[in-house]
């Protein structure tokens, strides 16, 4: 039985650096020269390592999108996404990221795209690397296929060069036939879910998982405060625009109660009566909940930042100097439990 073949078979980008093809190490031109674990550990990737898979899933899976898969319908449309030339149009800044769970979220006006790394445009290493693990291609094809609706136009590819969304070695007419062959594959029924999916709203995403539990974090900060000042800023300029109605309410009741017509009019006293008593205590009661809630977050990110201190310094097998306790012999300055072997991963 004939196994998943890759949706395109032409070798589009050539030799790299230089090198014949066969010459080359298992793809290593292909690969970045470190990747971030998620450990938060800095490593080499080597095609032919035990743990590639866990760097391939690293570039390819959205898991966190396929959790909410149910609720991404609030978060944008059924469709293929836009091309580079229409974003432009609408004034988005084109934001690289190489996280793919940001791929295709937009935010006021900046829209994060993932460049195509070279080694998803080599048949070779769909064959060798990729199709082995179902997941892994069902996520490639879908991110593959975006980019097809992403760049139609010679225009769109001009941008994507400008930014960097392609290897340097793709020329235009290798990229058509690539699309070509892509499309002429193509079954919606192969590619992960998330991909269904085009353009989504980062805004509404964070609100999705705060829903769902994640209140403070939601599912990214990159467009969120970036101080505690610029939270509480936002707010009180909210609250200072609710105040502000109010205080045209209370003049309207105040030139309401002048009038014959109303000033014996027992509803509107009481009216009157409690919306003075709400104006007084809502801003009161406002500003508290700000407190409360800023409060609350900065306890939840000093409980998450201690407690990540204390797991990474553990795996990084060091203790801090600091810590030793009044009175104990401090073995150094930091206390480092292995360090006579270097990690052949390039850990650190």
């Amino acid at each position: 039985m004939e196994g998943p073949r890759p949706p395109f078979t032409t070798q589009v980008l050539g030799e790299v650096l230089g090198e014949p093809k066969e010459h080359q190490d298992l793809f290593s031109s292909y690969l970045p020269a470190a990747h971030r674990t998620k450990k938060d550990q800095i490593i080499v990737p080597r095609a032919n390592d035990a743990d590639f898979l866990s760097f391939l899933g690293d570039e390819l899976l959205v898991n966190r999108l396929n959790a909410i898969q149910d609720s991404l319908w609030i978060c944008g449309r059924p469709m293929p996404p836009r091309p580079l030339n229409y974003q432009v149009v609408l004034c988005r800044e084109i934001t690289v990221t190489e996280n793919p769970e940001l791929h295709l979220v937009w935010s006021k006006n900046r829209i994060f795209l993932k460049p195509i790394p070279s080694w998803l445009l080599d048949p070779a290493f769909w064959t060798s690397h990729i199709l082995p693990d179902d997941n892994l291609t069902r996520c490639a094809r879908g991110f593959l296929f975006s980019y097809t609706a992403l760049i139609s136009y010679e225009s769109d590819f001009l941008l994507a060069q400008e930014k960097g969304l392609l290897p340097p070695s793709l020329k235009w007419e290798g990229w058509k036939c690539v699309v070509k062959e892509v499309l002429q594959n193509h079954d919606m029924a192969l590619v992960n879910p998330r991909y269904w999916y085009g353009e989504l709203r980062l805004g509404r995403l964070n609100v999705v998982y705060r829903l769902r539990g994640s209140v403070f974090r939601g599912y990214s900060k990159v467009s969120g405060h970036a101080t505690y000042g610029d939270l509480v800023a936002d707010n009180v300029g909210v609250l200072a625009t609710v105040l502000g109605y109010v205080v045209i309410v209370l003049t309207s009741l105040q030139v309401g109660l002048g009038v014959d017509r109303l000033v014996n009019d027992t509803a509107f006293i009481n009216f009157s009566y409690g919306f003075t008593v709400f104006s007084i205590l809502a801003p009161v009661i406002a500003g508290f909940g700000i407190f409360v809630v800023i409060l609350a977050m900065f306890i939840s990110n000093w409980l998450v930042t201690k407690k990540y201190e204390e797991r990474r310094f553990k795996e990084m097998g060091v203790e801090p100097y600091w810590r030793t306790k009044p009175g104990q012999t401090s073995t150094g300055s930091l206390r480092k439990r292995n360090t006579s072997r270097s990690d052949p991963q390039g850990g650190v």
